[in-house]
């Protein structure tokens, strides 16, 4: 008779010891690291410093940062984004070096290298934007540090309308050569 058969224990067992493996590999969870977010919006070529929140996801999920969280925005970052190594523009500006508040163009991004003339054909100087305006137009007023001896040149030129901006299209740390 059918029903008199001895029920299935060992199966059993081993169901219930899968089980409990899969609990508690489950429960284990993996490896997680820290990774860096947004804490509110932040408009391209502002500082990214004070506007960090740090969340933990699974190992390996987004790029690592090798140095601290700093730099400005390349693009308009949104509350809650991540902050990728690439969206974040790292600028170095050489010691003895000033800031000029300059109109640029609109890609005229924070680390992006240009050379100005402000005044004769032979007046040139190369110029590192350190941080970009809102760019709501065609043109913006962004900071531009300049080596400290034509910085006030640059300054004058500006005031006076008299600047031709040209923009680098090198991503490298060093100014354009010429």
């Amino acid at each position: 008779m059918y029903w008199l058969r001895r029920p299935p224990y060992l199966r059993w067992i081993a169901a219930g010891i899968i089980l409990m493996a899969g609990l508690a590999m489950d429960l284990r969870g993996g490896d997680v690291e820290s990774y860096p977010f947004s804490a509110e919006a932040i408009p391209a070529g502002e500082l990214v410093d004070s506007a960090v929140e740090w969340r933990d996801l699974p190992s390996g999920a987004l790029p690592k940062w090798t140095g601290p969280v700093s730099g400005f925005a390349r693009y308009d970052i949104a509350s809650g984004d991540p902050l990728l190594p690439s969206s974040v523009a790292h600028v170095v500006v050489p010691d003895g070096w000033w800031s000029v508040a300059i109109p640029l163009p609109v890609v005229a991004a924070p680390g992006t290298w240009l050379r100005v003339r402000y005044g004769s054909a032979t007046d040139l100087v190369d110029g590192i934007v350190i941080s970009s305006g809102d760019g709501n137009s065609f043109e913006q007023t962004s900071m531009v540090a300049f080596p400290e001896e034509t910085a006030p040149k640059v300054a004058s030129a500006a005031a006076d309308d008299a600047l031709v901006v040209m923009v680098g299209h090198n991503s490298g740390a060093a100014p354009p050569a010429g």
